[in-house]
């Protein structure tokens, strides 16, 4: 029996390099021009440079479609090839370009290739549609958004567009608020996805006690009420952050110090090299400022910070009952990952969701008013402006569960030894 438990243990785990890390990335300027190949990949090349920090290779994506053009690949896409850079890529699914966002996402395979093939982590179909389509996200006049119906439809349309392609077994998932996937009204996007993206951020919950002192804990419960809706499906974390600046909300406090102390208790604390996590944002003052403004670098982008990034040292911890899993049924190449939160919540939730579980208060996320008790204030949806449209990167507020490389596998087979090792001599 015991053996049989440190089996299913050691076979929720493996190796953090497996583990995607890394930013948001819009399509746009602050002025509304489009990025090209080179300012994606400054981007990158800022992003893996940034002092104090190592690993920040991914980058999440809000579109296929590279500005200014009706179905022409991204060109983040070339940018990530010539940096090394990994990719969550997102369709824009609200509006009425999604047939335009699929011809992209085939014109980049044939186009780039098993050189861009092997730098995916996953696809996401959309980004917070839900929430803008709920009464909430209506009210708020966050956007265009479509309901689950649509989005269901969307995740099989892109399945079918991958299949036997070299993206075959990219797991494919949706992007969305923690109160999009607790409204069972959604429950269908949720048994189609092999991932739930998350945006969360305790900053903007503002009629609750938002200090943040409390964000750690306020994060760890919008992971609650998702997990309680996700069926065992992995969940990644593809937008968090703390603002730099702006107005407060409530105990919500921006400023550099606060930043820091929520990338040290929530992304060091929680996330980084344990949970699939794309941070927002490495810079979004650029050229102008927004209000709030999450950026990691100022107006100049630079890899000094704005604030300290080194994760202070981690405390030893017992980790006997608790795994991270972020693996994705989607995918057979990449493997599960994950690794120990240092929770005791039981192995089977954390081998399912990648978190533990702890009672919290509800979070709310930008382009979120929360449901009912919540009371968040709303904000432009991130990675979209008010109209729905994709990739502004000035609106405030990107698992390897399939890289494309064989070598996930027999790393994620080492993490497997290891970890079954370790707990056969503790049993």
């Amino acid at each position: 029996m015991y053996l049989t438990t440190a089996l299913a243990f050691a076979l929720s785990l493996s190796p953090a390099a497996a583990v995607s890390k890394g930013f948001n990335y819009g399509s746009t300027h602050n002025d509304g021009s489009f990025k090209n190949q080179d300012d994606f990949q400054n981007e990158f090349k800022t992003a893996k440079g940034l002092v104090g920090t190592e690993g920040f290779t991914s980058a999440r994506l809000y579109t296929m479609i590279q500005g200014g053009t009706t179905n022409t690949p991204i060109s983040a896409i070339p940018a990530a090839i010539q940096e090394k850079t990994t990719l969550l890529l997102g369709l824009w699914a609200s509006g009425d370009t999604f047939n335009d966002e699929v011809a992209a996402l085939k014109s980049a395979i044939d186009t780039y290739g098993d050189d861009f093939a092997k730098l995916v982590v996953g696809i996401s179909v959309g980004s917070e549609d839900l929430y803008r389509d709920s009464t909430t996200g209506i009210q708020a006049l966050a956007g265009i958004g479509k309901g689950p119906d649509v989005i269901v439809d969307y995740i099989k349309t892109v399945r079918s567009a991958i299949s036997g392609t070299s993206l075959a077994k990219a797991p494919v998932g949706h992007v969305d608020t923690w109160t999009a996937y607790a409204n069972d009204s959604n429950s269908a996007v949720i048994d189609n996805c092999d991932f739930l993206g998350l945006d969360a951020y305790p900053y903007f919950q503002n009629t609750q006690s938002n200090a943040v002192s409390s964000g750690k804990s306020l994060f760890q419960d919008a992971i609650n009420r998702v997990t309680a809706h996700a069926n065992g499906k992995p969940i990644w974390v593809t937008e968090t952050g703390w603002p730099v600046s702006g107005k407060t909300e409530n105990l919500g406090i921006p400023s550099t110090e606060n930043a820091k102390t929520y990338w040290d208790d929530v992304g060091c604390g929680l996330l980084f090299d344990k949970v699939n996590t794309w941070w927002y944002i490495l810079q979004d003052a650029d050229g102008t400022t927004p209000n709030p403004s999450f950026g990691i670098t100022g107006t100049s982008l630079t890899t000094t910070p704005l604030y300290n990034l080194t994760c202070p040292a981690v405390t030893s911890t017992s980790t006997s009952s608790s795994a991270t899993g972020t693996a994705s049924s989607g995918s057979s190449t990449g493997g599960s990952t994950g690794a120990s939160t240092g929770a005791s919540t039981g192995a089977s939730t954390g081998a399912s969701t990648g978190f533990a579980t702890s009672p919290g208060s509800a979070t709310g996320t930008p382009g979120s008013s929360g449901t009912g008790s919540s009371g968040v204030t709303p904000t432009p949806t991130p990675g979209s402006n008010a109209s729905g449209t994709p990739g502004s990167s000035s609106t405030t507020p990107t698992s390897p569960a399939h890289t494309g490389a064989a070598t996930s596998v027999s790393a994620s087979m080492t993490g497997v030894v290891a970890a079954l090792f370790a707990l056969i001599v503790a049993f």
